[in-house]
């Protein structure tokens, strides 16, 4: 759990960082309005696409995880009830039932 959240706030300052780096170098330049409301949202398209980008591989990580521990679950699950059998055959064997 410890790695989603790092990786969740990992992705999230880097979404931040962009947008006011860009956002600020936007502002702060020489040029008219209709250039820069063009440059914002030529930005901000390039900024969702990344942005999207991100989301489909963490999305992808997560199912990866996912399905990693369902199996190592499964795995235990099986060790279980395979040890709960081998100690009630060991009970019966040692009781005489």
């Amino acid at each position: 759990m410890a790695q989603k959240n790092g990786a969740f706030n990992l992705l999230t300052g880097l979404i931040i960082g962009a947008v006011a780096g860009a956002a600020a170098g936007l502002l702060l330049a020489p040029q008219s309005g209709k250039q820069t409301r063009k440059k914002l949202s030529k930005e901000a398209k390039r900024l969702k696409k990344e942005l999207e980008h991100y989301s489909n591989d963490f999305s992808d990580k997560a199912k990866t995880v996912k399905k990693e521990l369902e199996e190592k679950l499964a795995d235990i699950k099986g060790k279980l009830r395979a040890t709960a059998k081998d100690l009630k055959d060991e009970i019966d064997e040692n009781v005489g039932v």
